[in-house]
């Protein structure tokens, strides 16, 4: 309302003199030439400055105050953790998840997703139940609408995740897997040894390992964290090993016990919906336009 009072304040000038110049005058004798009458220039209305922003994603403003609040109530969250969260860190961390929220809720309303009001008031109402909502938004220090804002968000975002993660199927191509594994180089090229000259693989892997003996279960692509243990896994036949393979944690020789289409275990299931996330993840911010506005 500010923007507006000069603009009522010289209305009210204008009229004054108008009314003025409607009153009785002396005669004046117009002249032969009578001028085209001036027109005054319509003031241009003011350009709305944006509120600032910690980031922009598509054309959507992170707001910078906004982003602030979450970084104070992210410290406070991990004000305990070991090592201690520094505030660079916390900047890092709280903006890579609001933009990849914002890029969810993006894609969740594209495909016709609608958080209303009515919804975010049950949501809010279901918190009452099991809180006391006010002294906990005073707590993390959120206003309302502060508040609305971030759950508002967070439902949209949550439908575009519930989304990614159900094309996720439930049944896999699987293998069923044991290894050798040994720390060095040398302990592995002797179990090699021992394998090529008849050794049974089982009481081999049993050797290095007393307790499972090597035993790693069925599972599906991408649950295996070591990627050329997996090619090899489902590269050969079954009853096959493999030669030596070096990762970062050491020395596997991987042998496959059997191969086929199964249920995928609820812990295979989530590791796949984890990834299947974070892959959407990684491509939407291939193809979008993000300007992070903060240092």
């Amino acid at each position: 309302q500010k923007f507006h009072l000069p603009a009522l304040w010289l209305i009210g000038i204008i009229l004054f003199l108008s009314a003025c110049s409607a009153s009785p005058t002396a005669e004046v004798t117009p002249s032969a030439t009578v001028g085209a009458p001036t027109e005054t220039p319509t003031p241009a209305e003011p350009t709305p400055v944006p509120e600032p922003a910690a980031a922009v994603v598509n054309g959507e403003r992170i707001p910078l105050a906004w982003f602030q609040s979450e970084v104070s109530r992210y410290l406070i969250a991990q004000q305990d953790a070991e090592p201690p969260v520094g505030e660079a860190e916390a900047e890092e961390i709280v903006l890579n998840d609001l933009i990849d929220q914002v890029l969810l809720a993006q894609a969740a309303r594209e495909a016709g997703a609608e958080i209303t009001d009515q919804a975010l008031q049950e949501y809010l109402e279901n918190m009452s139940a099991d809180v006391d909502l006010a002294a906990w938004m005073s707590e993390w220090g959120y206003t309302e609408e502060e508040l609305r804002t971030a759950l508002r968000l967070q439902m949209l975002a949550a439908d575009q995740r519930d989304r990614i993660i159900e094309t996720v199927p439930e049944m896999a191509e699987q293998v069923e897997l044991r290894q050798v594994f040994a720390y060095t180089e040398d302990g592995a090229e002797d179990a090699r040894v021992s394998l090529n000259s008849g050794r049974d693989f089982e009481e081999v892997a049993f050797v290095y390992d007393p307790v499972t003996g090597g035993y790693l279960g069925w599972v599906p692509r991408g649950y295996l964290l070591i990627p050329e243990l997996e090619e090899a896994a489902f590269n050969l036949e079954v009853g096959a090993y493999s030669e030596i393979i070096a990762s970062e944690i050491g020395y596997h020789i991987v042998k496959v016990l059997d191969s086929e289409e199964r249920p995928l275990t609820t812990d295979a299931r989530l590791v796949l919906q984890r990834q299947a996330l974070h892959s959407w993840l990684d491509e939407q911010r291939e193809m979008s336009t993000i300007e992070v506005l903060i240092d």
